[in-house]
């Protein structure tokens, strides 16, 4: 039976399907790029977002598949990834090579009915994945720049034709939200990884301060040490409190006995040294760290609260790490352990480096501490041997007075002259005596002095008497000028030991020649002024600067005690010593105020 519709409602109606299926093409279009639109303000990564892009291609296009080829900064390649079987493989092509290849070197769209008959396709993919290709629309992907980033393609129309110039339009719309979306992704990731990169920096550079800070504090701290126990108790401290570690311990080895001295530190206390004999081979970190190098060692390995020498730390011992301390040699001097993090977590490989430079610090600071002791001990000793060569040197004096006196009482018979040499033999004792006290206070760098009223006539006199009898039998002669016999105050016995050790300096300059010695008393305003000269050689010019310091001397062999000692004398006084030197000889002279009182 005929149909009653007229043809004009038939046209109606397939132009209203029309009309509807354009409607929900653009209503899929609009959802695409609604969602396209959406990811770009979206953190997305990369592969998600590729994802999404390529489903919402396949299903507004209607094609099979949708393939993406992005452009690789590093190599300037065509990068695209499919899944082949259970894996996912790389496809890569150079700009210009196949489809996407010559889209991107064009930067124009191209559609392609049978790609079997295009030249330009490439079959090997399809032989590897089983696929067969038919229609393709190839599109660039260019981003807000301009720039052409990558090629956006599907594959198969699925109603078996090909694509329109519509879907080429509507492919070029996604493929430009597309690329800044994958331009927003790349830059949020980009972001992302300078963000994790500047945080590893800030990390690492926190980490290389707290270092520096902790190195600083060290070289501070062991500066002030001045033995082993001071060291370690300082290094300890330091390195438990920048480490935030529960305690730490030092073992260290004598460098002559072989003996070990453990020193610990818990947080906020200080631990006691002790001398123990534990073996490299013993079941404690510290002590195997000798042996073995840097370890790290968790409970199971470690004492539980016990330290090498049996002391308890005071809490579980959880991890410890131990590291070895050398010289710049390698000889082993101990090792430097830590036991458990504050905050729970268990020590690890990755501390090792901050102990093994501590542990290097260490060592160099307990090197240059032995050091310093070794070179203060043979120094000390060095002093007492040439202080006691001076005390000897000292003695000579009263000695030969003494010989004198006793060979002048064996020749003689007067009882009173008996008694006067008796007398001033024991004058000489005395001086002895004195000599023995002034070497005593000047060692301990004590001021005393026994001044009263002297009769300068009778003092030098007798000075004159002693100084013959030493210079008996020498070639030298002296020369004694009292211009002022009057009084004066002084120490005489300390007076009396400084000429002596100018004169006896003077004899030494003018060696075996001998020569002359003078000797003048006299008075300026309130100061007796002695001045003691020789005809020896003068003073040298290296030692000039120097010469009343302790242990300098102008003549070889000499113990240079002499001259600090009468600058002493004459300090003490309230006076001063100067001299003057020439190729002719030199003179010292001393003044000794009388109107103001002496230093005590």
């Amino acid at each position: 039976m005929p149909s009653s519709r007229p043809p004009a409602a038939d046209a109606r109606d397939r132009k209203i399907a029309d009309l509807e299926l354009s409607l929900a093409r653009e209503r899929r279009a609009n959802a695409a790029l609604r969602d396209v639109a959406q990811a770009l303000g979206s953190p997305l990564e990369l592969d998600n977002l590729l994802e999404l892009v390529l489903t919402r291609t396949a299903e507004l296009l209607e094609a099979e598949r949708a393939t993406a080829y992005l452009i690789d900064d590093a190599s300037g390649d065509l990068v695209s990834r499919i899944v082949v079987g259970e894996k996912i493989e790389t496809i890569r092509l150079v700009v210009g090579e196949g489809i996407a290849g010559s889209v991107v070197k064009s930067g124009r769209s191209i559609r392609v009915k049978d790609a079997y008959k295009d030249k330009r396709f490439d079959r090997s993919w399809d032989g590897q994945t089983g696929y067969r290709t038919r229609s393709i629309l190839a599109v660039p992907m260019k981003n807000h720049l301009g720039r052409t980033i990558g090629v956006l393609q599907v594959l198969n129309k699925c109603d078996a034709g090909e694509f329109s110039v519509d879907d080429e339009a509507l492919l070029l719309s996604l493929a430009t939200q597309a690329a800044i979306s994958i331009d927003n992704a790349k830059l949020f990731l980009s972001v992302v990884q300078k963000n994790v990169q500047l945080r590893e920096t800030q990390d690492l550079l926190e980490r290389k301060v707290e270092e520096f800070k902790l190195m600083f504090d060290l070289e501070s701290a062991m500066a002030r040490a001045g033995t082993e126990q001071e060291l370690a108790d300082a290094v300890l401290r330091e390195t438990v409190r920048a480490t935030r570690v529960n305690a730490g311990a030092m073992l260290v080895v004598s460098p002559t006995d072989e003996s070990r001295s453990l020193f610990t530190v818990r947080e906020g206390v200080a631990g006691l040294s002790v001398r123990t004999m534990i073996s490299p081979s013993a079941q404690s970190a510290i002590a195997r760290a000798m042996s073995e190098g840097p370890l790290v060692v968790q409970e199971a390995q470690t004492q539980g609260r016990k330290l090498p020498d049996g002391r308890d730390l005071g809490f579980d011992v959880s991890s410890a790490l131990a590291v070895p301390m050398t010289t710049e040699d390698g000889s082993l001097m101990g090792a430097l352990a830590l036991y458990d993090r504050k905050n729970g977590l268990a020590l690890s490989a990755d501390d090792t480096g901050l102990a093994r430079l501590v542990a290097v610090n260490a060592s160099t600071a307990l090197s240059l501490l032995r050091a310093r002791q070794s070179r203060e001990m043979t120094e000390r000793l060095s002093t007492i041997g040439r202080l006691l060569s001076g005390v000897l040197h000292d003695l000579k004096t009263p000695m030969t007075v003494i010989a004198g006196y006793v060979q002048l009482l064996s020749m003689t018979e007067d009882p009173k002259q008996r008694e006067e040499y008796s007398e001033l033999v024991l004058k000489q004792f005395d001086h002895i005596t004195a000599m023995q006290r002034e070497v005593l206070a000047f060692a301990r760098g004590e001021r005393s002095l026994l001044v009263s009223r002297v009769y300068l006539s009778r003092f030098f006199e007798d000075l004159q008497t002693q100084i013959e009898r030493e210079l008996h039998g020498r070639p030298v002669r002296l020369v004694m000028n009292i211009g002022d016999r009057g009084t004066a105050r002084f120490d005489e016995g300390k007076l009396t030991r400084a000429i002596h050790n100018l004169v006896r300096n003077a004899i030494e300059a003018m060696g075996e020649k001998g020569g002359t010695i003078g000797i003048e008393v006299r008075r300026e305003e309130n100061d007796v002024v002695v001045s003691v000269s020789d005809s020896g050689p003068g003073i040298p010019k290296e030692i000039e600067a120097s010469l009343f310091q302790s242990f300098v001397s102008r003549k070889a062999g000499g113990t240079g005690l002499g001259l600090a000692i009468v600058k002493k004398v004459v300090e003490e006084h309230g006076g001063s010593i100067s001299v003057a030197s020439s190729g002719k000889g030199a003179t010292f002279t001393l003044r000794l105020p009388q109107s103001s009182e002496p230093k005590s």
